[in-house]
């Protein structure tokens, strides 16, 4: 996929792939090594990475043709739909490397980004709606800190570097399209984009805007599977929306045309 490219463009200074990790007996035979002897791989490099550190690993046995390895074809029951048991596979090999990274040293002065890069194949019918086929999880994590709970407005990736950010008192500007989780205040939305249709959730709403109109705008936290479409009724939410969007869209449109998407120095 290209990994090892972007992570030398995007300035990270060590990138460890299958050919690193140098053990094709752990090849899953389609993407890459198995999550959970990967993951243990990855803990130890990271003890012997000097302080203090970013790094980022991707997980890939949940991915098609959703396979687990042979040792576990009975430990992980199945689901309704057969990536369920891959993705408990996932999670055991989270475990695991929880349970290794807890005694080392720099386990309690690292703040821990779980998510996904995108939703999966749904059962629940919310999760077949648009809005529901974006939904994925973003989970914040510091062993001995005061994060705990669970938060219920809307969030997105993009506020991924403002949080961390944010979390470290950052003092200087940047940019991001996206808001910290940690400021309660800030507008919570979320913004997508897909076969010429733009999408913004927002305050328990769903807009739906192709460029010109507004072609959907629905309840979606009171009316899940999108029955009632409200779009003809025009209401001061839903115009408040797509002035929002259109800013967005705007801001974003221009900052990229001008290469302007990062503080000049």
């Amino acid at each position: 996929m290209g990994f090892d490219a972007y992570a030398r463009s995007a300035g990270f200074e060590q990138y460890f792939g299958r050919t690193e990790y140098a053990n094709e007996a752990d090849y899953d035979g389609q993407w890459g090594i198995w999550d959970e002897p990967f993951l243990q791989y990855f803990a130890k490099n990271l003890n012997k990475t000097r302080e203090p550190f970013l790094s980022a690993v991707f997980t890939l046995s949940s991915h098609h043709p959703y396979k687990v390895p042979t040792k576990y074809k009975d430990k992980f029951r199945k689901g309704n739909l057969k990536i369920q048991r891959s993705i408990m596979y996932t999670d055991y090999a989270l475990r695991r490397f929880f349970a290794t990274a807890s005694k080392m040293s720099w386990f309690d002065n690292t703040l821990f980004v779980i998510t996904a890069d995108h939703s999966s194949e749904a059962w629940i019918p919310f999760y077949r709606t648009r809005p529901g086929s974006y939904a994925i999880p973003i989970l914040f994590y510091r062993h001995k800190s005061p994060i705990k709970g669970m938060l219920s407005f809307t969030a997105q990736q993009t506020d991924i570097l403002p949080s961390v950010l944010d979390y470290l008192h950052f003092p200087f500007p940047f940019i991001a399209f996206g808001q910290s989780v940690f400021q309660s205040k800030a507008p919570h939305l979320d913004v997508t984009y897909l076969n010429n249709s733009w999408q913004l959730i927002m305050n328990g709403n769903s807009l739906e805007w192709d460029g010109e109109k507004t072609t959907g705008f629905y309840h979606y936290q009171s009316d899940s599977i999108l029955k009632d479409n409200l779009s003809s009724q025009k209401t001061q939410e839903q115009l408040k929306m797509e002035l929002y969007l259109k800013a967005i869209v705007q801001q974003y449109n221009n900052r990229m045309s001008a290469n302007q998407l990062t503080i000049s120095k």
